[in-house]
């Protein structure tokens, strides 16, 4: 569930120490002992408790660094681009079984777009292995509803990763804001199988590519008039319902990925309708293509995006937006690493300038 980052103070409560004796000491002259200081007064005045009351706030300390290079990034990016901008982040543990796009996201999304709404440019960090596909389109349309003004544009600042149905989300913006070590991915969609125990992610060309090399050679050995036994036996053992399911997914992904291409990436360079959507599917072929891109974690780097005809800004690794960048990129990695009371932990960091939400999964 989504827990609140506030910007209460933390307090602690100290009960008052007893003592059933008391040793009283005459001064030099007889003059009658001073009473002891009461232990919470004795311990709250002294500057070591107040050192390690700050070191115990550090949560609080930490939000505020990170909100603060929030700031620094609206402003480096307002004067880029001369005309308002607002950042928020949208950051995964990438460790956690959990931490993937869910339609769980869509009230927290919200609720921190609600704290940057009106603004004429907006750009969100994304840090991310994918997910729910189906929530993206949503997504995209939620961000770009909150822009007003003459110059709007939606943004997507990748620090590090985002792959799958993250990249299937940066192609709705009008542009992907890179580093060195960016990187976006394949979109073909994966899925989940249990073998011996063990929980992997198949891609859904698999199961399709499979089913077709089986027929394939059916029909191969039928025209040499070969025995096809063998394969016939083979494609009876696939699950076939499933398989077309794994057809429709990857249809889905398709139409999903152009669909925001045509809409929005590539309007300012393709003006022309037809050449616009002939281009969307060509780049949507390419990130779904097995021979381009045989491994679905493989890394599409800035200018590998750039080839594919992306609308792609490089930002070099010395440039003061970058370095800002990098920095709450790390600061939002150890946020997400700070241990909770178990069986608790961190997947997801919703955050802006002004707002802060953690999302809580349970260990795995």
């Amino acid at each position: 569930m989504p827990a609140r980052e506030t910007n209460a103070t933390s307090t602690i409560s100290w009960g008052k120490a007893v003592c059933s004796t008391a040793l009283h000491l005459g001064g030099a002259m007889g003059n009658p002992p001073q009473p002891p200081l009461d232990p919470s007064t004795k311990v709250s005045t002294d500057p070591v408790f107040v050192r390690i009351i700050g070191e115990l706030n550090v949560n609080q300390d930490q939000l505020q660094k990170r909100q603060k290079l929030l700031r620094e990034i609206e402003a480096q990016l307002s004067d880029r681009y001369g005309a308002q901008n607002r950042v928020l982040s949208y950051m995964f543990r990438f460790d956690h079984s959990q931490a993937i796009m869910h339609s769980s996201d869509i009230p927290s999304l919200e609720a921190i777009l609600n704290s940057t709404s009106g603004t004429e440019q907006l750009a969100l960090i994304l840090h991310s292995p994918g997910g729910d596909p189906t929530i993206v389109e949503k997504m995209v349309d939620m961000c770009r509803s909150h822009l007003s003004g003459n110059h709007k544009k939606f943004r997507i600042i990748v620090p590090n990763v985002a792959k799958s149905a993250a990249t299937v989300m940066a192609l709705g913006s009008d542009e992907i804001v890179m580093g060195y070590c960016s990187e976006l991915g394949p979109i073909d969609p994966q899925v989940q199988t249990v073998e011996s125990g063990q929980r992997r992610w198949v891609s859904a060309f698999a199961f399709v590519d499979a089913r077709d090399d089986l027929v394939k050679k059916i029909r191969t050995a039928v025209k040499k008039k070969e025995p096809t036994l063998a394969f016939v036996t083979q494609l009876a053992g696939l699950n076939i319902p499933y398989t077309q399911e794994m057809e429709n997914w990857i249809e889905f992904a398709k139409k999903t990925a152009a669909t925001l291409l045509d809409k929005y990436m590539l309007q300012a360079k393709f003006p022309q309708a037809e050449r616009r959507k002939k281009k969307a599917d060509e780049i949507v072929r390419k990130l779904l293509s097995k021979q381009l891109f045989p491994v679905h974690g493989q890394f599409i780097d800035a200018a590998t995006a750039q080839k594919l005809d992306l609308e792609i800004e490089l930002i070099d690794r010395g440039e003061k937006l970058w370095e800002l960048i990098w920095e709450y990129y790390i600061r939002s990695e150890v946020q997400m690493n700070v241990p909770l009371q178990p069986p608790l932990t961190k997947t997801k960091l919703f955050e802006s300038s002004s707002a802060s939400l953690v999302v809580q999964g349970t260990a795995t």
